[in-house]
């Protein structure tokens, strides 16, 4: 079996956060909780009103499986959260429109 880091191979180190970066990762943080939040207030409110009519939706939605079109509305919006968080924490943000 290969060792994951060889004796002979000098196992590579992240660079650690130095004190100008802590503001953009705070901001990345931000992003991502005020994303988060988003989606599970819609979740939350949705399955309330469809519970209120009788359906509830829990299992169903954990056996979902997209189809692709679907699948490529969830990749894209996936990188696009990936690119905020990005440019959150690199401070490099696309010139606005």
């Amino acid at each position: 079996m290969t060792k994951l880091y060889p004796t002979h191979v000098q196992p590579r180190r992240r660079n650690a956060l130095k004190p100008e970066d802590l503001d953009k990762l705070g901001q990345a943080v931000l992003t991502l909780a005020k994303e988060l939040w988003v989606v599970k207030d819609r979740q939350t409110v949705t399955e309330a009103v469809l519970a209120k009519r009788g359906i509830d939706i829990g299992e169903e939605i954990s056996l979902f499986q997209p189809d692709e079109k679907l699948e490529a509305r969830l990749a894209a919006e996936r990188q696009e959260l990936v690119k905020k968080l990005m440019q959150d924490l690199t401070g490099e943000y696309e010139p606005l429109s």
